[in-house]
């Protein structure tokens, strides 16, 4: 004969676990977004304990407004913060909350009742979700992340890593040259053993025009001071062995068939001196990795 076991109920147990949660009131906050409107929003939640504690929890969260309103976000929550802080400051010295007179015009107790919840804060979250459209949205609100662009040396750095034959090459990339007296150093894009090179990505656009040409001069320039630098080689320089460059190269990737970039690089190439230091054009960064490998294995 099959038996069935029946849970007994120790009423005795429930009270006393009925007691060890936190009791006290909890007030909810109203108030009007603007002086026209009809419409209230809640600020947030406010409660005391029967111990006396005071903990209130705002129904905006402060960065998630301002991510998404800006300055208008920014103020409603100094608005709604500044309501709830203003009731538990109240209540802190034994007031009555019925007789709180909010520091805003048309900010309001919406409620003000008993409660049982393990914690205060629990207390409050709990009536959030239920009165405050804003804090539920406020939950699942996900700031969007823009990730910048990786640059054109780390991508070319990249593609070389994933070159069997040449990712030992990656450890070349942003070197410096230590120079005389207090001078920061002069950072080289690649420093190999028989190439020396800066990167520039060509600009896609006509704003970015003067810019991208301001750019190649200043590479051109550096990449001048590196030659005439490794001409005279110094241990101070923090050259390894193996660093004598005779090749030195501006590498644009762009593509010369996109008239904004083309015109970019014929100004570019015009500043180049095609003796010394030569601006040559690739149309990705793997191809830019591509013409690194191939300089560097000529010196093997």
């Amino acid at each position: 004969m099959q038996t069935t076991w029946t849970p007994t109920i120790d009423l005795v147990s429930l009270e006393r676990l009925y007691r060890l949660r936190t009791q006290g009131l909890r007030a909810v906050i109203e108030f009007t977004p603007k002086p026209t409107s009809d419409e209230r929003l809640c600020a947030g939640v406010v409660v005391k304990t029967t111990t006396g504690e005071v903990h209130y929890t705002c129904a905006v969260d402060e960065r998630h407004m301002q991510h998404a309103f800006g300055d208008v976000g920014a103020a409603l929550y100094d608005v709604a913060h500044t309501l709830c802080e203003s009731l538990a400051d109240f209540w802190t010295m034994n007031q009555d909350a019925r007789r709180w007179k909010p520091p805003f015009h048309e900010a309001r107790l919406a409620s003000l009742e008993p409660f049982s919840a393990r914690n205060a804060i629990d207390a409050c979250e709990r009536m959030l979700e239920s009165t405050s459209t804003l804090y539920t949205l406020g939950q699942a609100y996900v700031h969007a992340t823009k990730s910048r662009p990786a640059g054109i040396v780390e991508r070319v750095q990249s593609a070389i890593r994933h070159d069997a034959n040449a990712k030992h090459l990656a450890k070349r990339f942003h070197r410096h040259l230590t120079l005389d007296g207090d001078a920061q150093p002069l950072k080289v894009d690649f420093l190999g053993q028989r190439y020396a090179c800066y990167f520039l990505q060509v600009t896609r656009s006509t704003r970015g025009l003067e810019r991208t040409t301001e750019s190649a001069f200043g590479k051109l320039f550096e990449l001048d001071a590196v030659r005439r630098l490794v001409q005279q080689p110094r241990q101070s320089l923090g050259l390894l062995q193996d660093e004598r460059p005779q090749v030195f190269e501006l590498l644009m990737v762009g593509n010369r068939n996109d008239p904004v970039q083309r015109r970019a690089i014929y100004q570019v190439e015009a500043l180049a001196d095609r003796s010394e230091v030569v601006a040559r054009i690739e149309p990705s960064a793997t191809s830019a990795a591509e013409r690194v490998a191939h300089q560097e294995r000529l010196a093997a």
